[in-house]
């Protein structure tokens, strides 16, 4: 069932199903009760069209997101999937540590995509 908001003062209309695609994973999610709160909300107080773009602009320029240090973790996380965890303690993790000094610690944007694919983000 399709509900239609509007706000006649900005001139927006915006009908909202049931479910809807979510455009980063395809999946198919239900419209929750409280984002049709904040539509119904925003259509009676004439600020609908504020609403959709303060949704993109979260969406598309997230804040808290430091991509240096997501990038810095990925990398420690690919470290370790790829020499194995073990304590700090260990000699055995030291000699592994040794090994993998020589690798660059460059991250390439390629490989943290497939980690994040695969990890479903």
């Amino acid at each position: 069932m399709f509900r239609t908001y509007t706000d006649y003062v900005n001139k927006t209309a915006l009908t909202i199903p049931d479910q809807f695609i979510d455009v980063k994973t395809g999946a198919s999610v239900k419209v929750s009760k409280k984002i049709q709160d904040q539509v119904d909300y925003h259509s009676n107080n004439n600020t609908l069209i504020h609403l959709v773009l303060s949704a993109l602009n979260s969406y598309l320029h997230p804040k808290n997101m430091n991509s240096d240090i997501i990038l810095a973790e990925i990398n420690e996380i690919k470290k370790m999937v790829q020499s194995g965890y073990v304590p700090v303690q260990t000699p055995a993790y030291k000699e592994k540590k040794a090994l993998h000094e020589s690798i660059s610690d460059e991250v390439d944007i390629k490989e943290v995509e497939d980690v994040l694919e695969a990890f479903g983000g």
